[in-house]
């Protein structure tokens, strides 16, 4: 994920190619002709990717709101943004000392902390260094980093190195770290707008998208639960499963289109913050339902880091609903594993 006020952001990664899509089937929420139905519809583009909000809510929230809105969270976590307060985080040399930082920032830094240390840090946003010398960040890479370089990356990245003062809710860096907050930022603005709707624009239903990370309340303009459809993780546009959804949130983290090749081989966009290498595994994509966006989408990240084995052992253990997409080379063909409570979760839910 490019997060950025522009479209063109990131050179590596086109709108079409961020990372594939949860698509939501908007036939549920197309307005039917009547005047008098409540229900609003905005989209534009945000963080490198477009944004879509369809509520029933008061005539005060209006499509100059959300761009505003969102060009603010833009303004504090996109990397692409030179004076942003994340860039300016990454910029600053000051080690062990408590920094005091945008509220927003802080928050995000804190739920991201919570799934690391939750996933052990199969999800870290310390991540930048290794993001930058594979090439999936500013800078334009050739060739495959060589070890030794990966290695001196390794060393600034690690979660443990940032700290927060649950008190205070001042930060703190143990070593020169900086953060790459794509994992969980489209998640974090999702949830933003999710709650700006609730508290000032008294949304009774709506349906938050930011790049393919949805969260939802109440229901459509039909008065069903919202539809959603999980694409397959290919360019047939063909959807694989559905789910309906009264509250709560879904995101994605695949490979299938933002990858680098260097020598003929394939290097997906996820980094494994452990090892400091791609992750390399038969999954194609992760699908995560959870109550906020943000987590479902740090967890989302995480689980393709892991690997189908882990990942599915993670949340059966942890009672998380995913759907893991894979590559069975000897068939040649996709199989999609639900986990217990996402069997569950489709169930009850159509």
């Amino acid at each position: 994920m490019c997060i950025s006020s522009r479209m063109n952001c990131d050179r590596h990664r086109p709108i079409e190619l961020i990372e594939w899509v949860i698509i939501v089937l908007l036939s549920t929420v197309i307005l039917h002709g009547c005047g008098s139905n409540p229900y609003q519809t905005f989209h534009g583009e945000t963080m490198g990717t477009y944004f879509r909000v369809v509520g029933n809510c008061s005539p005060t929230l209006t499509q100059e709101f959300l761009e505003t809105e969102l060009e603010k969270l833009t303004a504090i976590l996109s990397t692409y943004e030179p004076d942003s307060a994340v860039s300016i985080f990454n910029r600053t040399l000051t080690v062990g000392e408590w920094m005091s930082l945008d509220e927003v920032l802080v928050d995000v830094i804190d739920i991201a902390q919570q799934v690391s240390a939750q996933t052990n840090g199969a999800f870290d946003i310390t991540v930048a260094p290794l993001v930058e010398i594979w090439g999936f960040g500013a800078t334009e890479v050739i060739d495959r980093p060589p070890s030794d370089l990966i290695a001196g990356a390794l060393k600034r990245v690690n979660y443990k190195l940032l700290e927060i003062d649950e008190s205070t809710r001042l930060v703190r860096k143990h070593a020169d770290i900086q953060l790459d907050l794509s994992g969980i930022g489209k998640g974090y603005g999702v949830d933003h707008i999710a709650k700006k709707l609730l508290k000032q624009h008294d949304c009774s239903d709506f349906l938050v998208d930011i790049g393919g990370e949805i969260r939802v309340l109440g229901r459509n303009d039909a008065n069903k639960p919202w539809r959603i459809g999980i694409e397959a993780p290919d360019e047939s546009g063909k959807v694989q499963a559905y789910v309906q959804l009264s509250d709560g949130a879904i995101a994605t983290s695949g490979s299938y289109r933002n990858y680098r090749i260097f020598d003929t081989v394939l290097y997906p966009h996820v980094i494994d913050p452990r090892s400091g290498l791609p992750a390399s595994h038969n999954l194609l994509a992760v699908t995560v339902y959870h109550e906020t966006a943000a987590e479902a989408d740090a967890l989302a990240t995480a689980l393709f880091v892991m690997g189908f084995d882990e990942a599915l052992e993670f949340a059966e253990t942890h009672d998380t609903a995913i759907a893991l997409t894979t590559w069975d080379s000897e068939a040649e063909e996709k199989r999609v594993k639900y986990s217990t409570a996402m069997e569950l979760l489709m169930k009850s839910r159509n």
